[in-house]
This record gives C-alpha cells, sequence and structure tokens, in this order.
C-alpha cells in the first residue's frame, strides 16, 4: 500500500473514537508541539547566535522536564493497572520509559556540548543536535502512537469507561499546582477549542472562582485573542 492508498475500514469508522475516555490526548499534543518546536529551534538557529543557541538548549530541558513529569504519571497510575489486567504492554511501556529517560539525558547533555563551540564547530554541533532531536522525536512519536491506539482503548476495555475516568482524575488530583500551571501553558496553544473547553470546564467545576480565574488569566497570557474570544464562547463565559 503506497501513501496515497485511503484504507477502506479506518476511513469508514474514523468517526469513531478508539476511547470514550482519552487518558492521553491533551497531554500529548502538548508533547508533540514541544518536541515539532524545539526541533524546528534547533534546525533554524544560526550557530553564530550564543543566545538563541543557550534557549534551544534551554527549551531542550523544559521537554526533558514535560516528558519525565508525563512519565512519572504513567508509571504511578498507568503502569500498575497495566501490571494486573494487562502485563505484557505494562512490561513494555516500563521498557520504553526507561529508555524514553536515558535518551533525555543524553539530549541535555548534547545540547549543553553544543552551547559550548563556537564558529564551525558550533554549526557541526548544532546541526548533530537537531538530528537527534528529529530522531528522537520519530522515535516518541511512535511511543505515543502506542498509548493511544493499543493503550488506551485495551484499558478501557478491562475498566470500562468509569475506571477509565478514575485513572484521569488520579492523574490529574495528583499534580502540584506549579506543574499543573506549567503543564497548562504548553498544553492549551497544542489543543482545538473543543479540547480547551473541555479542560477548562472541568477545572471550573471542580475549582473555587477565584482558582479558575487564575486558569483563565494563563489561558489569556498564551492563546491569542481570537483564540480566546472562540474559549470564552465555548465556556459561556
Amino acid at each position: 500500500m503506497t501513501v496515497t492508498d485511503a484504507p477502506t475500514a479506518a476511513v469508514r469508522d474514523a468517526d469513531v473514537p478508539l476511547v470514550t475516555v482519552d487518558l492521553f490526548r491533551d497531554i500529548h499534543k502538548a508533547i508533540r508541539s514541544e518536541l515539532f518546536g524545539v526541533t524546528l529551534e534547533a534546525g533554524r538557529v544560526s550557530p553564530l547566535d550564543t543566545e538563541g543557541r543557550a534557549e534551544v538548549a534551554r527549551h531542550v530541558v523544559r521537554v526533558r522536564e514535560l516528558l519525565a513529569a508525563h512519565a512519572q504519571h504513567e508509571a504511578t497510575h498507568v503502569e500498575p493497572v497495566l501490571e494486573e489486567h494487562l502485563p505484557e504492554m505494562g512490561a513494555v511501556l516500563a521498557r520504553e520509559h526507561a529508555a524514553i529517560e536515558a535518551r533525555l539525558d543524553e539530549l541535555v547533555e548534547l545540547a549543553r556540548w553544543a552551547l559550548e563551540a563556537d564558529g564551525p564547530t558550533a554549526r557541526a554541533r548544532t546541526h548533530r543536535l537537531y538530528l537527534d532531536l528529529a530522531e528522537f522525536t520519530a522515535r516518541f512519536l511512535d511511543h505515543e502512537d502506542y498509548e493511544e491506539r493499543r493503550v488506551g482503548p485495551a484499558l478501557e476495555a478491562v475498566l470500562g469507561p468509569e475506571g477509565a475516568a478514575a485513572v484521569q482524575q488520579a492523574i490529574v488530583a495528583g499534580i502540584p499546582p506549579v506543574q499543573r500551571a506549567t503543564s497548562l501553558a504548553v498544553m492549551l496553544p497544542a489543543l482545538n477549542v473543543d479540547d480547551r473547553a473541555e479542560v477548562l470546564g472541568g477545572i471550573r467545576a471542580g475549582a473555587p472562582a477565584e482558582a479558575f480565574a487564575g486558569v483563565w488569566a494563563l489561558a489569556e497570557s498564551v492563546l491569542t485573542p481570537a483564540q480566546v474570544q472562540e474559549l470564552s464562547g465555548a465556556l459561556g463565559l
């Protein structure tokens, strides 16, 4: 099959959600956005721009922190359920998460190594960082796809929608406030208006008014005015 050959069954079933409760949708959109963004930055930054290269290195660190936090949430709330009900999938995720963490540490060191260089060496090292970020992104996309298309549906099949919702609620409840704000700041721009309304609607339903006001201020700071207006309408604000 070539890329232009439409898989008939997939097209026919495209309007059927894979799951009722999607554990991975929002955070995976955020992660994809960050991975694409930092890879593009590494590819276009001038080797002569020391501050630009420093910002790329800082962005690599932020991506590492985002992915490490996400992996920890899965290790705490998803992997134990998989170990009980779907041990083979649990073993796959545990193994992949360990490999991803090690590779992220390498990327952080590579970014620092690239920043130390100057002249022609800076160009060569920055390009090496770009290639490694692109390679990591490609592999991580496969990891996310496995979780979205295999793990999520399998979990919901054994737990039911209510059980999957309980796992999702436990993940959200376990995120410290500062980390939650950091995640929202990268997540909201990566979501569509329906996703944003669902996320903020859930927060509004379960948080005091002053807490939601802070979340709304954060949304206004990371979204465009048009996106804010669209989201406000979707939430009925």
